[in-house]
């Protein structure tokens, strides 16, 4: 069963494939990218005042996603070191 991220952003809870991320970069305080496994296509976060305490955290809940039941299929991220998330897009 796939397992999904829940962020929240301004334009409510969004949700990403958990399953599908290789890894995620800080590309900028504006900027966090989360990069696909085929390396396709990358998911976008439009972020305001994104730090490197923001990678640790989305790390940390890909870790607790594949480390939890199939049972619990969402895991929020925890904004910490993120003022806030604008948008999320997928390129």
């Amino acid at each position: 069963m796939a397992k999904y991220l829940s962020f929240t952003t301004g334009d409510g809870t969004e949700y990403v494939n958990a399953d599908a991320i290789l890894y995620c970069d800080l590309s900028s305080a504006t900027a966090v990218h989360l990069f696909e496994l085929t390396g396709a296509k990358k998911v976008a976060l439009t972020t305001v005042g994104a730090t490197q305490a923001f990678i640790d955290s989305i790390q940390a809940a890909l870790k607790t996603a594949a480390e939890t039941s199939w049972t619990n299929a969402v895991v929020p991220v925890e904004n910490t070191g993120v003022t806030s998330i604008t948008s999320i897009t997928v390129s």
